[in-house]
């Protein structure tokens, strides 16, 4: 296998080109968000250049322990992400527990059984293959349960008089949420869902570009593509139901009675 090196100061052009572009979009609009895109551009490249040097030792020490804790990092900082991300929703530190709930359930229904019987990797916790493949899904996990979040609660919020009508006529808290729900979970599993329908035709997705990139034969490539984009699908819809679930735990009493919030 080869590939094209990339000396880092070859980076510094991108990082240019990426300063230029958006700093002149954001003036331009007036968008406010110069800081957040410089910052973001170097926290970036800081994370992914220490994450690198890390997996580094990582594989070439491998102990089950250390996989386990990279992976439980990864859920608690999404978990934490995850309920940040909502604005309209309970507190942080009251919704963090049922994001790491909904985001763990997912993951491990789209992980567990691709790794016994799908890639099946030898040792099990080979990191070259858990640590990525989990990431991919952890954070795809992250996104769609953030997006179910703020869309049910903020819905709640703004239908709250339409709610308790459904709750007066007699309805249950599942009926009376019902269409709220669904606009949140069907919100979030669009652009997964576009994702699956376009791969290919629109864009080649990052693992198998960077496989390809790398060496890799794109038959070979292509099948462990389809097997993450099968997999986002899964942990997308699981993890988003599981919130949309928990939500509804949280906007209403045992006696079905809507929650000021």
């Amino acid at each position: 296998m080869s590939y094209l090196d990339i000396a880092p100061w070859r980076l510094l052009i991108v990082l240019g080109l990426l300063l230029v572009s958006a700093l002149f979009v954001s003036r331009r609009a007036k968008l406010g968000l110069a800081k957040d895109l410089i910052v973001g551009a170097v926290r970036a490249a800081l994370q992914l250049l220490a994450v690198g040097y890390f997996l580094l030792v990582l594989f070439q020490h491998q102990r089950a322990e250390w996989v386990f804790l990279v992976l439980t990092v990864m859920l608690a900082v999404a978990a934490w992400t995850s309920a940040r991300r909502v604005d309209s929703g309970p507190a942080t530190k009251v919704l963090v527990s049922r994001s790491l709930l909904a985001i763990a359930a997912g993951s491990a229904l789209a992980l567990v059984p691709v790794f016994a019987f799908v890639v099946a990797p030898t040792p099990w916790f080979d990191a070259r293959y858990l640590i990525p493949i989990s990431g991919m899904i952890v954070a795809n996990a992250m996104n769609v349960v953030a997006q179910v979040n703020e869309r049910i609660f903020a819905s709640a919020k703004n239908d709250r008089a339409e709610i308790e009508q459904w709750l007066a006529l007699g309805a249950t808290a599942k009926q009376a949420l019902g269409r709220q729900a669904r606009g949140a979970l069907r919100a979030a599993l669009i652009p997964t869902i576009n994702g699956l329908l376009t791969v290919g035709l629109v864009s080649l997705p990052g693992m198998m570009t960077g496989q390809i990139v790398s060496g890799v034969a794109p038959e070979h490539a292509i099948r462990y593509q389809i097997v993450i984009m099968y997999q986002l699908v899964i942990v997308a819809a699981v993890s988003g139901g599981t919130a949309a679930y928990l939500a509804r735990r949280m906007l209403f009493t045992a006696r079905e009675q809507l929650r000021e919030l």
